[in-house]
């Protein structure tokens, strides 16, 4: 399967509130930096700025950032801090007790996108994590797992290629760092 065709058939999941809070806190955020620039005074306005950047930083990684991306060859598990490929053919198992989690031979793999109460109560559909609508009874209704499950399974048919790979998300974690480090700057410089 080549790449574009392959792309048109991946599948996002993430809860549907998760991203919007973030989006309500950028927008605070926003308009809390404007109003600290307009009327604070000297030392507030940039340790003012680096914690409402820290925050933002905080909530986009756990707010925005995870989702479960499934596609024909694989299943990328994008955590707050890293992010796990795992090609079709090295998953053993697909688990939802507390979590979404997939195993391989060596090692589970867990999502903070996808909770099991989630996947089993509510059967979140792909794009966002909306949840389905009511299914007529004569339709199958497709839980995360599941439909993950029917994906593994097409995947094992194909070409075994890849292995899993685990990889920090840098643009995170640098972000992270520049703004701890730069809050602690700001707030070792001494008052004068």
């Amino acid at each position: 399967m080549d790449r574009a065709n392959e792309a048109a058939h991946v599948q996002t999941y993430r809860p549907r509130l998760a991203p919007m809070m973030a989006v309500a806190w950028y927008l605070i955020a926003a308009f809390g930096g404007y109003d600290l620039v307009r009327r604070g005074e000297g030392r507030e306005i940039p340790i003012g700025l680096a914690v409402l950047a820290l925050i933002t930083v905080g909530v986009y990684a756990i707010a925005q950032r995870p989702a479960v991306i499934a596609g024909p060859s694989g299943v990328l598990l994008r955590n707050v801090l890293r992010d796990v490929w795992l090609p079709w053919h090295a998953v053993k198992k697909i688990e939802s007790r507390w979590s979404l989690s997939l195993a391989t031979e060596d090692k589970s793999y867990g999502s903070w996108a996808v909770t099991g109460k989630a996947t089993r109560e509510r059967g979140w559909s792909s794009f966002g994590g909306t949840p389905a609508a009511p299914k007529p009874a004569h339709e199958i209704s497709w839980s995360i797992p599941d439909r993950l499950e029917q994906l593994r399974r097409r995947g094992q048919e194909g070409e075994h290629t890849g292995t899993v790979e685990v990889r920090p998300a840098w643009p995170v974690i640098v972000a992270l760092g520049v703004t701890v480090v730069a809050l602690a700057l700001l707030l070792a410089i001494p008052t004068g």
